[in-house]
């Protein structure tokens, strides 16, 4: 018996997924308000933005991992499209773990100050020297892909809108919650419609 078709994305990779939104909200935020302050509002709210970025880190590692285990749900798109589709979010996390990466290699504490303590208890390690790029050198490019990555999210955003405003193809429903993750019995009838009728185009 063939299984029904899932028009959401399994349970734990939309949770996963809204946590990382409201994680990379509450970093940029923090990064771009309290943190620019003068004086020493950057050290004081260091301790958060690193924490922050660990959670970051532990969302995306999860989340992979959880993805590579989960069937996909079932969207009536052609070949390229799905390409340019996993192309896409691929680069998005390559670039959100670049951007973590590059501030734990631009992290060096002030003279004379303790370092940072991620969520008020652990010390935040020094990483180590990597090439001739010196931590400040670090920390300069991490500022620059910060700006990448939110290129990337404004278009990852824009997308969205455009398939839920004006194609309305159901591609917003694979990340929303509610009652119906698997096809009705109409749904499921025109995904056989469709499949059988792949079939017979690929007849000789």
């Amino acid at each position: 018996m063939r299984e029904s078709p899932r028009l959401r994305w399994h349970f734990g990779v939309r949770l996963l997924h809204w946590l990382t939104v409201i994680a990379l909200a509450a970093q940029i935020t923090v990064a771009f308000g309290p943190m620019n302050r003068p004086g020493m509002a950057m050290m004081n709210w260091l301790p958060l933005h690193m924490s922050i970025g660990v959670t970051i880190l532990a969302i995306i590692v999860l989340r992979l991992c959880w993805r590579i285990f989960t069937q996909p749900p079932v969207r009536q798109t052609s070949r390229s499209v799905r390409f340019a589709t996993t192309f896409f979010h691929m680069l998005l996390y390559v670039m959100i773990l670049a951007v973590l990466t590059t501030g734990w290699l631009g992290y060096r504490p002030m003279p004379f100050m303790p370092p940072a303590r991620l969520f008020g208890s652990l010390p935040v390690p020094l990483a180590p020297s990597v090439g001739a790029l010196s931590a400040r050198g670090f920390a300069f490019v991490h500022a620059k892909l910060v700006w990448i990555m939110l290129g990337l999210v404004g278009v990852h955003t824009l997308a969205a809108l455009v398939h839920f405003v004006l194609l309305r193809d159901g591609v917003m429903r694979t990340m929303v919650f509610g009652r119906q993750d698997i096809a009705s019995r109409d749904e499921k009838a025109q995904f056989a419609v469709d499949d059988d009728a792949g079939s017979s185009r690929n007849l000789p």
